[in-house]
């Protein structure tokens, strides 16, 4: 089985002449949220928010959006890949998890990054010292599952004898990461974290993938195919005469994205990112399907997140319910042996 999630991004107003008005941003907040909502009843495993700042999009903090969902939702799983820990303290990450879980009835997927390089630099944050940072959070992180008191002495952070309030739900949440190089796939499987890959090709992520699979059975840690992840944006036509919309709308998609992006960091001659290959699947619904469980195949992967870079919410609500009604029930079906 794949399981098929969401990887969400919260797009801001498309258009600039109304991106600062707050009743278009009211507005854009409602639909996205009705849109969420309304994905449970089509199949996805769940929803993946990621944690971003100054660029196209609002979500700053993706716990907020959790908390408004859970509510509204019964079965959704509810993810965050990732907070960004060099933004935040270590025993804050904890407790607002350990909130969620319980908010959630234990539908909560908790994921922490250490932050990409342009988006905390902006704010006078290394590479390095966000290193240091995530792997103290982590390691304050995973000890707050399994005891009432911690102490912790670290580089960044010392504390005796603290208490994480509330405890978790769950005695043993999973926590996930993101890797895209071999070194620090194994790390993941070191720590027994789970692990979301993407962008590179089939081919280039099998490295990234043993790494963490042999970095897991050296550390005695879970391993297999529920244990990884693997991203990738969609773009999805009803018939086969659209193809080439499709495969125009999804990197059209992604050159507008990253244009935006690297506009709101202040980087507006930064060399565009190239699509990797395998990094767009686009396509009819069972074209799309069987890409997917062939890449996943390949790598053993037993999740995949769906990106869409899609700016109108119309044909964002289009893209989920084509995926939702007619790929993911083929991924469920699929044996990856």
């Amino acid at each position: 089985m794949i399981k098929p999630w969401l990887f969400e991004f919260f797009h801001a107003v498309h258009d600039p002449a109304r991106r600062d008005d707050p009743v278009a941003v009211q507005e854009q907040f409602e639909k996205y949220t009705d849109l969420w909502v309304d994905d449970e009843a089509l199949g996805w495993e769940g929803i993946f928010f990621s944690e971003h700042h100054f660029g196209p999009g609002y979500s700053p903090s993706p716990n907020l959006v959790i908390a408004n969902l859970a509510p509204r939702t019964s079965t959704l799983r509810l993810g965050v890949l990732g907070t960004v820990t060099p933004y935040a303290t270590p025993w804050r990450v904890a407790e607002e998890f350990a909130m969620l879980d319980h908010m959630t009835g234990g539908r909560l997927e908790m994921g922490v990054v250490s932050g990409i390089p342009p988006e905390i630099g902006i704010v006078g944050i290394s590479k390095d010292n966000a290193a240091q940072i995530h792997a103290e959070t982590l390691d304050v992180l995973l000890a707050a599952m399994n005891k009432p008191l911690l102490s912790h002495h670290g580089e960044r952070f010392v504390f005796d004898s603290l208490r994480i309030t509330p405890s978790f739900l769950r005695s043993i949440p999973a926590v996930w990461t993101a890797a895209t190089s071999p070194a620090s796939a194994r790390r993941a499987g070191t720590r027994g974290l789970k692990m979301c890959s993407g962008f590179s090709s089939v081919e280039d992520l099998k490295h990234v993938m043993d790494a963490y699979q042999q970095g897991a059975r050296d550390a005695g840690k879970s391993t297999g195919p529920d244990q990884v992840a693997i991203r990738r944006v969609v773009s999805l036509v009803e018939d086969e005469s659209e193809l080439e919309q499709a495969r125009d709308t999804a990197h059209e998609g992604i050159k507008e994205f990253f244009a935006f992006s690297m506009e709101a960091l202040k980087l507006p001659d930064a060399p565009e990112r190239p699509t990797e290959k395998d990094e767009v699947i686009y396509g009819t619904p069972d074209q799309v399907a069987d890409e997917i469980i062939r890449q996943c195949t390949e790598l053993n992967v037993g999740n995949f997140l769906t990106t869409f870079n899609v700016f109108d919410i119309d044909e964002l609500r289009r893209q989920h319910e084509l995926f939702g009604k007619y790929v993911a029930p083929r991924l469920r079906e699929a044996d990856l042996d």
